[in-house]
């Protein structure tokens, strides 16, 4: 029963050691990540904020991200590797009988704003489209 025990507590061991292993490998391979803060306001509220990251690197087209309603206010975990030189950032903010409005940045850019501000902040003023009462 002893080496039983012995035996369970060394597999253990073991996992947890394979797990960490696993972990710092992950890590380092994916680079490093970065929280960036966003504020997106809009006149009128209620607009749908997207954002895509697009990398020269990326062998498919990227899918936009669905961010929330304005105003947003929220946290996106950012890869180093996605916010390289020849990236782009683009934020669209889009509501029913009004304009897109579309704002982007450099990969270098968005990073430098985020750490100079504390956040990306972006307050577009809508414009009614004419085709709407």
């Amino acid at each position: 029963m002893v080496h039983v025990k012995n035996y369970r507590k060394s597999l253990k061991k073991i996992t947890q050691l394979a797990f960490l292993l696993c972990l710092a490998v992950s890590v380092t391979a994916c680079g490093s990540l970065q929280d960036v803060n966003f504020k997106v306001n809009s006149e009128p509220e209620g607009a749908h904020v997207i954002l895509k990251m697009t990398s020269p690197e990326q062998e498919r087209i990227p899918e936009w991200i669905y961010l929330g309603n304005t105003p947003f206010q929220g946290v996106r975990i950012v890869h180093d590797d996605v916010v390289t030189e020849g990236s782009k950032v683009t934020l669209k903010v889009m509501r029913a009988g009004y304009y897109d409005q579309t704002k982007e940045w450099s990969g270098e850019s968005f990073i430098d704003e985020a750490e100079a501000r504390g956040m990306i902040f972006w307050a577009p003023h809508l414009i009614k489209h004419p085709k709407t009462n």
